[in-house]
């Protein structure tokens, strides 16, 4: 009898403490096939929630529904998963454009089996569509967290856990109330980067066994700076003014937080580290430190991945970059345009020059050295695309190959939607169930989207952006198979592929 108190007693704990976060699929439409977007990473995001959760005293398991259906899992044994184990809440990430539709089917299944349970959803797209969300969704979602979640979504879950509701005052939280009127405090996010718990890859549903030559389930990102880019493009959610999301100054992690961060993914066999944000930024004392301690540390990876954009680094970088302990060191280098008019109305820097001395340093390492290049900018017209064109022919010849060509996409919070008419462009998408389209758009192996382009311009129409999208392609195909450098970086790893959205 007394035994069987005490199991009660450990069950009603846990189910006390136990959270499940939910890394939605892009749509049951696409459930089974690539969408546009690449869809499997583990969200670093959820990742942090879940480690800042677990240091608070709670159980959390991360459900990843994407790589879950792609992995020949049915939708049965995802409800079977889903009923195994009932939670105090349910934290949804819609970080990602395309996880729009996935979003709000899993949350609607989730009502389906536990309709008396919490439900808030987070992430970057989220925030920036919140009362979108909120106003079209509240009967179905409970709130949305804005901006970094950490702080917000234990407030959320001790709520719940003392009084079985969410306080509808919590900061960061937005929610519709009882009138149906919305409200929402801003939170001011002082955490300190270093004080946060690191991530881990464990304890996120299914695990999967890679298929030979497959990295994905190798890859872990490293969390590098949260509260804005500061070069603020007019195109970009990153910038300053966007990126912030809750945090007035940016901060980024150390070095020495990196390098043990690292050691972490290293233990779980992530051996292809990846850094996407803007640490770059920093200039280049902190990413040498880094590589440093990694010498020291003897670290060595599979695979490092570096993104570097133009005009925050000196160019002996890239031989510092090229000299970190890895089998294979990818720089990724954001030019975007090769027309400085077109860079200056973005707002981006634009001294080509300087550029071209760096892609010609980079180039030369033994690195896999890439770029990446955008169309459909603000006033480009035929004759700026042709100066891309342009661009790419001469850096892939100097040995930085192209990873992508892709349409810029108008996202209506940026400064460039709200100054559109500056440029006569016309914007085809406004809100959150606009953005939806990406979730049930299939990946297409030529990489054209007609749907997805966001606007048009008098001098580039829809027709014009899939049309020199296209010849683009042929171009970059064309050139990066004549580069002196072609074979040297395709044994170093580099891969032509001209079809990818992104």
């Amino acid at each position: 009898f007394v035994r069987n108190i005490i199991s009660n007693e450990r069950k009603n704990m846990n189910k006390k403490n136990f959270v499940c976060l939910i890394q939605p699929h892009t749509s049951f439409k696409l459930m089974n096939v690539q969408p546009a977007l690449f869809d499997q990473f583990d969200s670093i995001g959820l990742m942090s929630l879940s480690a800042y959760l677990k240091e608070k005293g709670y159980e959390v398991e991360i459900l990843h529904l994407a790589k879950a259906f792609r992995n020949g899992y049915s939708l049965q044994q995802v409800i079977d998963k889903i009923k195994s184990r009932e939670p105090i809440l349910f934290g949804i990430g819609n970080m990602w454009v395309h996880q729009s539709v996935g979003m709000l089917e899993t949350a609607t299944l989730l009502k389906e089996i536990y309709p008396n349970i919490p439900i808030i959803v987070g992430g970057q797209h989220a925030s920036f569509f919140s009362r979108d969300i909120v106003e079209s969704y509240s009967g179905l979602i409970d709130g949305v967290i804005v901006g970094e979640g950490e702080e917000t979504l234990y407030d959320v879950v001790k709520s719940v856990e003392e009084s079985g509701i969410i306080e509808k005052s919590i900061p960061g939280l937005m929610v519709k109330n009882s009138n149906g009127e919305i409200e929402y405090t801003r939170r001011d996010i002082k955490l300190e980067l270093d004080n946060l718990p690191f991530l881990s890859h464990k304890g996120i549903w299914p695990k999967i066994d890679p298929l030979p030559g497959d990295i994905i389930p190798y890859a872990a990102a490293l969390d590098t700076v949260r509260g804005g880019c500061p070069q603020s493009c007019v195109h970009c959610l990153e910038g300053n003014g966007l990126g912030k999301l809750g945090r007035n100054k940016r901060a980024f992690h150390s070095p020495e937080y990196l390098i043990d961060q690292m050691k972490l993914y290293l233990q779980e066999g992530k051996t292809n580290i990846l850094i996407q944000d803007s640490f770059y930024a920093n200039g280049n004392k902190p990413i040498e430190k880094f590589v440093d301690l990694a010498k020291q540390e003897n670290l060595f990876v599979d695979a490092m991945h570096f993104f570097v954009e133009p005009g925050y680094l000196s160019s002996d970088i890239f031989k510092v970059l090229e000299s970190f302990p890895a089998q294979k060191v990818a720089v990724d280098y954001g030019i975007e345009t090769g027309s400085e008019k077109v860079a200056r109305n973005m707002g981006r820097y634009y001294n080509l020059d300087k550029i071209y001395r760096d892609v010609e340093i980079l180039g030369k390492t033994k690195t896999v050295s890439t770029a990446w290049w955008l169309i459909s900018l603000p006033g480009e017209t035929e004759e700026d695309v042709k100066l891309t064109e342009k661009a790419i022919i001469e850096t892939t010849n100097m040995g930085v190959l192209t990873e992508r060509v892709s349409q810029m996409l108008l996202f209506p919070q940026t400064e460039l939607y709200k100054n559109r008419k500056l440029y006569d462009m016309r914007a085809y998408f406004h809100d959150f169930h606009d953005f939806k389209v990406f979730s049930n758009t299939e990946r297409r192996e030529n990489g054209l989207y007609p749907e997805l382009v966001t606007h048009d311009m008098p001098y580039q129409t829809r027709e014009d952006t899939i049309r020199l999208l296209r010849d683009l392609k042929k171009s970059i195909r064309k050139a990066t198979e004549a580069s002196p450098y072609y074979e040297e970086k395709k044994k170093l790893g580099f891969v032509l592929n001209d079809y990818d959205f992104f």
